[in-house]
């Protein structure tokens, strides 16, 4: 587990209250060996940091804003203190791309997401629960849609699954998710309206395009987060003031843009996430790209270009298997006003196996290369490998020029 300091004391882990109670002490026994075992290899690492202008003037009309209440919110008895952390002081938890289900071609095929998981929907998130459970908050950009309509939309991948695998998110930890990607409309309209009803079930807080919502977690901090795939500054300026005029303590802005498999964020990534920070976002939220790409400490702000894969059922064997759970830690002032502390990054796995996909994110070994490689990528220092030389053109005597086999 790496630590990029952002000025805060640590927070032990651990989740008091309703919500902790209702899963039973027995949840804490494996969530404090595997924190535990993360502690050890904590290390502190430089933020790639940017002076960044004042922020613009942000005037507008105050946008209409879902809002969304813990479940235990309400339920008649106060949430008991957490253990190891103070009053005040939360942790919000954030993880890339969940696509739970298959493309739409590949149903019925053995290794697939469905195949695997059938009805265990403990599973999938199994190796990582412990740390959505132990915090106050936990978001994923959710890429597919859950519905049993079953006629694709025309385009090259159409990812879907059951309604019922709505109920992975649920238990493994899992409190809000962007709906504003690409594939939310997999399956039409009437995909993303199953799909969203799914969530409501459940209680998961859900934001489509260019839509804002208000997350009010156990022990009362207000979270506001505005989720865009159509990204514009006027709408996000105007978002970000409307969720802090809503008492919004922490702003999250959830974005999906950059290009597929880069390592390296776009100059519209950058431009968009800082403009976001520099609006008000503490937390910036970027996915799309399935590959890790780094953290930067934009001002007061934390910018994570992206997330990559995690829970990733579209593919059965990823080239690309790191990833990663980013926890930010958050000091509420009595003023009211929130601060973010340290970022910590857990190295994961999407598979917990490297020959396939098994459809179970997992942590890295602490000192393993792969944990040394998603380092590297969050922090900017990774180089991917250079591609194999290209084959060369021979002329051969007498004919066509001939291909010569690459060195």
């Amino acid at each position: 587990m790496d630590l990029y300091s952002g000025g805060g004391k640590r927070l032990a882990r651990g989740r008091g209250g309703r919500r902790l109670r209702r899963r039973g002490i027995i949840c804490l026994i494996p969530a404090v060996l595997l924190l535990s075992c993360a502690a050890l290899t904590a290390v502190i690492l430089p933020w790639r940091s940017g002076a960044a202008d004042p922020p613009p003037e942000a005037a507008g009309e105050v946008l209409p804003v879902q809002e969304t209440v813990s479940p235990s919110e309400g339920e008649g008895t106060d949430p008991a203190p957490q253990p190891g952390r103070a009053d005040g002081e939360f942790l919000l938890s954030f993880a890339g791309d969940c696509t739970l289900g298959v493309e739409h071609d590949s149903w019925g095929n053995s290794g697939t997401f469905p195949a695997v998981v059938g009805t265990d929907y403990a599973y999938p998130l199994s190796g990582v629960r412990d740390l959505f459970t132990a915090d106050d908050f936990t978001f994923v950009n959710l890429e597919c849609a859950l519905t049993d309509h079953t006629t694709p939309a025309e385009k090259e991948y159409r990812f879907r699954g059951p309604p019922a695998y709505g109920q992975i998110l649920k238990e493994g930890g899992v409190d809000a998710v962007s709906l504003a990607n690409n594939h939310s409309l997999d399956y039409g309209t009437a995909g993303l309206q199953e799909t969203r009803q799914v969530l409501s079930d459940l209680s998961i807080a859900a934001g489509g395009d260019k839509e804002a919502l208000l997350y009010t977690t156990d022990r009362g901090l207000k979270i506001g987060v505005y989720t865009a795939y159509h990204i514009g500054k006027t709408e996000v300026r105007q978002a970000i003031e409307s969720l802090r005029q809503q008492g919004a303590q922490v702003i999250i802005a959830a974005f999906h843009m950059g290009t597929e498999g880069s390592y390296t964020p776009t100059a519209w990534q950058k431009e968009i996430c800082r403009y976001a920070a520099e609006c008000g976002a503490q937390i910036v939220y970027n996915s799309h790209p399935h590959v890790l790409q780094p953290i930067e400490r934009w001002g007061e702000s934390v910018i994570l270009y992206s997330m990559g894969n995690f829970c990733f059922g579209g593919n059965r064997n990823p080239s690309d298997k790191d990833t990663a759970v980013v926890q930010v830690s958050v000091q509420v002032q009595a003023d009211g006003t929130a601060e973010l502390g340290e970022v910590t990054v857990i190295p994961c796995s999407v598979s917990s196996r490297s020959d396939r996909n098994d459809y179970r994110p997992t942590p890295c070994g602490s000192d393993s290369a792969q944990a040394a490689r998603v380092r590297s990528k969050l922090d900017g220092t990774f180089r991917p490998p250079a591609p194999a030389p290209a084959a060369e053109t021979v002329p051969v005597s007498g004919s066509a020029p001939a291909t010569a086999p690459a060195q």
